[in-house]
């Protein structure tokens, strides 16, 4: 019987949790911005191989917390408000690669050469179940923080171990480098992030006890 009432929509939990799902799952003029700005930043640090510049990116990215929201709908079985947070992840995907490629192709003009690929690059194109497993324990700390006031700033820290930014400028940067292998490796390891954190929040969820009374 309990296993089914963590499944069951109670008033409370919406009530508790609505803040965040409203704070993080729309999509926002902040939103896009710090989209736009830490794209522009990895792409960057990316092309110049420089790994300090490309987590400086991934400290204002804001992608990481629409995946709880989606997550978090799912659990307490509020489908209708998926619309807001699947949007939200879609359109940021987007920018983010075509902000990306962008970059790419700026620097094309600006060296008057193709872009080569870096070490940094090359690194974000090898996909590997160890990168969802990264993923997966990203998923279950960033939600434990999602739900958490007091330690709600730390999903920024999260945000850059499970690092969704670089394989979506990467891919960005092999449309601006005509590299289409590294293109298609760059999104498995971007897809292998998103389900690796939407499993892991999913878990945390039901271990934090939503669908029941967590406010104690």
């Amino acid at each position: 019987n309990t296993m089914f009432n963590i499944f069951s929509p109670s008033a409370r939990i919406r009530s508790h949790a609505g803040k965040q799902l409203e704070k993080y799952s729309s999509p926002s003029k902040d939103f896009f911005t710090l989209i736009i700005l830490s794209s522009a930043i990895v792409s960057l640090g990316l092309i110049l191989n420089n790994s300090a510049i490309i987590i400086g990116g991934m400290l204002v990215a804001p992608l990481i917390t629409p995946i709880f929201g989606f997550s978090l709908n799912i659990l307490i079985l509020r489908f209708r408000e998926l619309g807001k947070p699947l949007l939200s992840i879609l359109l940021g995907t987007m920018s983010a690669v075509i902000i990306s490629a962008l970059i790419g192709y700026l620097a094309n003009f600006i060296d008057g050469s193709s872009l080569k690929a870096t070490n940094e690059i090359i690194s974000r194109v090898q996909p590997d179940i160890f990168y969802f497993l990264v993923a997966f324990f990203s998923g279950l700390a960033g939600s434990y923080a999602y739900v958490s006031e007091k330690i709600s700033a730390s999903v920024t820290g999260i945000a850059i171990s499970v690092a969704l930014i670089p394989p979506l400028a990467v891919a960005g940067l092999s449309i601006a480098m005509q590299n289409w292998n590294h293109l298609e490796s760059s999104l498995i390891l971007y897809l292998l992030n998103l389900i690796g954190i939407f499993f892991g929040s999913i878990i945390m969820f039901i271990i934090l006890g939503f669908g029941q009374d967590i406010e104690n």
